[in-house]
């Protein structure tokens, strides 16, 4: 058995990306088998297992859910035809073979743009919004460290430096996230 393992970096918001990258992998013979956290935390490890080339759609679902509920749930996408894959970060990975297709409507486990937007507004929720509570509740103490000294030395300097660009880069990110999500949330509220 052959392993391949890839290193991407895919935002919360890009799901639908992520799913056409394991359709385009799946089609060169190498199918998902585990996400996890890689040791840089903005990127995500993949293991992939060598099988046949074939026609498979992906699709990942963001559900966070209690233990109880979990069991229905898989039964739920199975007695659709879906094949859970993997859980990482809140998702539930699935696929299904296009052989399995009966109908367009089956190439997608929402086929609907309320059950879309039901996603949306779950990662928006439950994701975005602790993470933009945390960026607010950090941008008082990162104006109290820069307005605090008047004594100047290289380590603070260095730490303000650093500080500065992370803050930057996170700012960034959050708002790339948020302009997707909400991107993706107009197009599925005009259908």
């Amino acid at each position: 058995m052959e392993k391949k393992i890839v290193y991407r970096i895919f935002t919360i918001a890009d799901y639908e990306r992520e799913a056409l990258y394991f359709r385009e992998m799946h089609a060169k013979g190498w199918k998902l088998m585990k996400v996890s956290y890689s040791i840089l935390l903005f990127v995500v490890k993949y293991t992939f297992e060598k099988c046949q080339s074939e026609r498979v759609s992906y699709q990942l679902d963001f559900y966070p859910m209690e233990k109880s509920e979990r069991s229905s749930y898989l039964q739920l996408f199975k007695d659709c035809g879906w094949e859970h894959i993997t859980d990482f970060n809140s998702f539930s990975y699935f696929r299904k073979a296009h052989s399995e297709i009966e109908s367009a409507a089956e190439f997608e486990i929402y086929n609907d743009a309320a059950g879309k937007l039901a996603m949306v507004k779950r990662i928006l929720r439950l994701r975005m919004l602790p993470i933009l509570l945390l960026f607010s509740a950090l941008l008082p103490v990162f104006s109290k460290f820069v307005s605090g000294g008047s004594s100047f030395s290289w380590e603070v300097f260095l730490i303000f430096i650093i500080d500065w660009v992370l803050l930057i880069v996170f700012a960034i990110q959050i708002s790339y996230i948020f302009w997707r999500l909400f991107q993706k949330w107009h197009e599925l509220s005009d259908k």
